[in-house]
């Protein structure tokens, strides 16, 4: 389970890397930052998934988590969404038994 999660987070990752070099490709280009957001690059792909996407969370969940949580977060840049994916995706795929790095768990620091 945590190599699909790891596979999952490099995918976002990649994705992230590409969507923000995308954007700063066009900043260079035309001198103007205008990243994609998130909702557009959905509706691009797949916009009839968007629409039931829409219809299905405000009638059977809650028309609260739609209109004021998923559009707000469909505003945001692609990259920064894919982004946190990627982070969250690494976070749930990492060893728990496993320190982040060695100076946190102290084995620099050990006296004799």
């Amino acid at each position: 389970m945590r190599t699909l999660l790891r596979c999952l987070g490099w995918l976002f990752a990649a994705l992230a890397a590409a969507f923000l070099t995308r954007d700063l490709y066009q900043l260079v280009d035309q001198g103007l930052f205008q990243p994609l957001s998130t909702g557009f690059v959905w509706f691009t792909l797949h916009p009839t998934s968007l629409q039931l996407a829409e219809a299905g969370i405000s009638r059977h969940v809650s028309q609260f988590l739609w209109h004021p949580v998923i559009s707000t977060i469909l505003t945001w840049p692609a990259f920064a969404v894919t982004g946190g994916l990627a982070v969250l995706f690494f976070l749930g795929g990492r060893n728990p038994g496993r320190p982040a790095s060695r100076s946190r768990s102290g084995e620099y620091f050990k006296q004799d």
